[in-house]
């Protein structure tokens, strides 16, 4: 009717429920789990690192751009008497400074990795640095280990006994362990 202050009732509106999300929670764990146990079984494993500390690597990593990431690791593989590379184990170099055992008087073969990742750009890469090195009883060896803009730098002194200024080793492919055994 007209001029009527009557109101019109209409029943109460439910409001649509909230999905429930406890079924994507359980997701997002069961896959973190996932990656977890896959980046386990990487292949990637732990030096033992309890001989006596006569490496010590000095770290300096920098990406360039807030963006991006830059990881160091240093891999020690045994060098056999017939010159064969056995993988002993990975240190990661995340900290400034790190001191690792290696066996004197026996062949080793370093393989420096960076690592590189940028978060927007969808760009990785990796670069290496290989030497050989038989490190002498009761000497110690100051490596310094650099990464900064695209760039990588690694220089390993060996120090005396005496703690003198020591000298800096030429990087030795592992080509030279070939030549030095054909020569026994």
């Amino acid at each position: 009717m007209p001029g009527s202050d009557e109101m019109t009732r209409f029943p109460p509106r439910r409001l649509p429920e909230k999905p429930r999300t406890y079924g994507r929670h359980v997701g997002v764990i069961l896959l973190f789990c996932a990656a977890s146990i896959l980046s386990a079984c990487s292949g990637i494993k732990t030096y033992e690192n309890h001989l006596n500390k006569n490496l010590h690597i000095h770290t300096v990593t920098d990406s360039g751009s807030w963006f991006s990431r830059v990881r160091a690791a240093v891999d020690i593989q045994r060098v056999g008497e017939d010159c064969a590379i056995d993988y002993e184990g990975t240190v990661q170099l995340t900290e400034p400074v790190t001191e690792i055992g290696i066996p004197p008087d026996r062949g080793s073969y370093l393989v420096f990795v960076f690592s590189s990742s940028s978060f927007f750009s969808n760009r990785s890469g990796t670069i290496t640095y290989e030497t050989l090195m038989k490190p002498r009883p009761h000497h110690h060896y100051d490596a310094a280990v650099s990464y900064k803009n695209d760039l990588y730098h690694v220089v390993i002194r060996e120090i005396r006994p005496d703690r003198s200024a020591g000298r800096e080793l030429d990087r030795q492919a592992l080509s030279a362990c070939r030549s030095s055994s054909g020569r026994k």
